[in-house]
This record gives structure tokens, C-alpha cells and sequence, in this order.
């Protein structure tokens, strides 16, 4: 019976989000040397160049998160904004934030690479284009650095922890909203434009079924899992999983093989890699550029209590 229920409120919140007309979209175009270098990394090196902050971390029961808004326009190129995870527990990062406001002189900050539609407004984003210095905190963008790694001299890979205090999304009601997300891939010459409608659903608490041991990368490690609800319902057969190295999730993945389970927090992002796979197989008959949005996780979070069994 209680599969069943479940069964019919994922049927329902998918049917709800492919059936109602999109309020937003917006389109990111992207240059093809940016896809193929970052499609399988975990993070980006940025020299950022700091317009606004917050000032002070969000409250916990409003995620606790920083925002640090600004521009690099050698190796990001988009309106970005940098967040500072658990914020509260990293004042030294908080203030290096905070002091390089308005100077003009970029700071070093490191941390996993976002692309998602969830404050793009109705802009359309192209990568490399004159960026306009933020006037606020929180501007339009698509292009985030969240979790930060690194600020300048200053590692808080620590932020990467469960949130005290702060309510995430279920998984039964936040992934069938990714996997509902449309989108369209537009390949132009050295360049890719993504199309896709808006989605929030920041931050979501599942369990991770590893269907593979973690496959290192240069700056962390990706796998392919199954996605559950807190019960042990299964969601998703695959999906894949982001781990930046040295960060909690990662060190806790790291000797993990085919069917451990963790309960995990975790953040969707544009899945770069397929979307260069689809531009690459844009003829399969089954057109791939017109398949709902790609998407993978970042796993910002390993919680303590051990995994339920359906």
C-alpha cells in the first residue's frame, strides 16, 4: 500500500509539471571548449571579482547559506554568485568576502560549478558577453559556485554538512520536479544554448544507492546511484552523483562500492556531460536535443542515521 501511495503522488507532481504552461524560460548559451573542460570536473577555479554580499549568512531555517555576487570573465564568463555553505561556522570566509566587496580586485574562490535556472528571471545568458557589475546579492543568473570550497587561503571544504536547523526538500517531491524540467539543446558553431522553464528546489535529503564504486576525477569523483526516498522507496535507477574532493561526502564514498547506501543532501546542476553527449548524438532518431533537462547531483552532505529498507 505504501508503495502505492507513492507511486501516485510522484504520477501526480510529474503529470502536474509536464502539463501547465511554463511561466519562465530562459536560454544559456555556452561555448563548447567550457562544456568539454568542465563536463567532468566537480569544481571551478575562479579569480572573482566581488560587486555585492549578503553581509551575513542566511538564517538556518532559510538554508544558512551566504551569497557572494560578482564576475570572472575569463573562466566563467555569466553573471555569477558564490555561496558560502553553513555559513555561520566560516567567519573568516565570510569576512574575505565581505572586505573584497566594491574593490575591484579579485579574490580566489573555489568550489563546485552550478549551472540551473532557478533565479534566471526571463534573461538570456551568453557566456563571454559583457558582464554589468551586480547591484544586488542575488541577481539574475544561472551560474553559481555552491558550494565554495575555498576562499582565497581559506579552505572551509567543512561547510559540507547537513544544514542544523534547516528543513531540504523530499526526494519524492523533488525529483520527479527535475526530471519534469523541459529543455531544448541548440548546438551553434563552437557554441551550445540550453533552453529550459525554471525550477527551486535547492537543497534535497534522499538516499544514495551506489550502482558503481565512485569514478575519480581530477578535482573529485562521480557515480552513478540509485535515488531513494527516506523509506527506502525507489525513485530513480540512475542517476549520476558529483563528490568534491576532500569535502565529507567524497571521503565517505571513497573505499564505498556497488550497493552502499548513504543518506545524503544534495543540489541539481545542468549534467554537462550529457549535454555534450546529445550534441554529439543529435541524429539519433529518438532526438535527444528535445529530451527534458539533463541534470546530475552534487552531494554537499552525509547525514548520520543509516539507510531504511523498503
Amino acid at each position: 500500500m505504501r508503495k502505492f501511495a507513492l507511486f501516485l503522488r510522484v504520477a501526480a507532481v510529474t503529470a502536474l509539471f509536464t502539463s501547465w504552461p511554463v511561466a519562465a524560460e530562459i536560454s544559456v548559451t555556452l561555448n563548447n571548449t567550457f562544456i568539454e573542460k568542465y563536463k567532468n570536473r566537480a569544481t571551478i577555479d575562479a579569480q572573482f571579482i566581488v560587486d555585492q554580499t549578503k553581509g551575513k549568512p542566511n538564517p538556518a531555517s532559510k538554508d544558512g547559506d551566504m551569497h557572494v555576487a560578482g564576475r570572472d570573465a575569463k573562466n566563467i564568463g555569466l553573471p555569477a554568485v558564490a555561496e558560502i555553505m553553513n555559513a555561520k561556522n566560516h567567519g573568516d570566509a565570510v569576512d574575505a568576502a565581505n572586505a573584497a566587496v566594491g574593490t575591484s580586485t579579485a579574490i580566489a574562490i573555489t568550489g563546485a560549478w552550478r549551472i540551473w535556472n532557478e533565479h534566471g528571471g526571463d534573461n538570456v545568458f551568453v557566456q563571454g558577453k559583457a558582464i554589468a557589475a551586480a547591484q544586488t546579492s542575488n541577481p539574475d543568473h544561472v551560474f553559481e559556485i555552491h558550494p565554495i570550497a575555498q576562499v582565497g587561503s581559506i579552505d572551509i571544504r567543512a561547510s559540507f554538512q547537513p544544514i542544523p536547523g534547516f528543513e531540504p526538500k523530499k526526494a519524492e517531491d523533488a525529483f520527479p520536479r527535475y526530471d519534469a524540467v523541459r529543455s531544448k539543446i541548440i548546438p551553434k558553431a563552437g557554441k551550445t544554448t540550453i533552453v529550459s522553464s525554471g525550477i527551486g528546489y535547492n537543497y534535497v535529503n534522499f538516499q544514495m544507492v551506489l550502482n558503481e564504486k565512485p569514478f575519480k576525477l581530477s578535482d573529485g569523483a562521480v557515480a552513478m546511484a540509485r535515488v531513494q526516498d527516506s523509506e527506502g522507496h525507489l525513485l530513480l535507477r540512475a542517476k549520476r552523483m558529483v563528490f568534491v574532493q576532500d569535502t565529507a561526502p567524497e571521503v565517505a564514498v571513497r573505499d564505498l562500492g556497488a550497493s552502499a547506501c548513504l543518506r545524503v543532501l544534495g543540489i541539481p546542476r545542468i549534467d554537462l556531460a550529457l549535454v555534450s553527449w546529445r550534441v554529439k548524438n543529435r541524429s539519433d532518431e529518438r532526438d535527444p536535443l528535445n529530451w527534458n533537462l539533463p541534470y546530475e547531483i552534487i552531494v554537499v552532505g552525509v547525514y548520520p542515521e543509516p539507510c531504511e529498507e523498503d
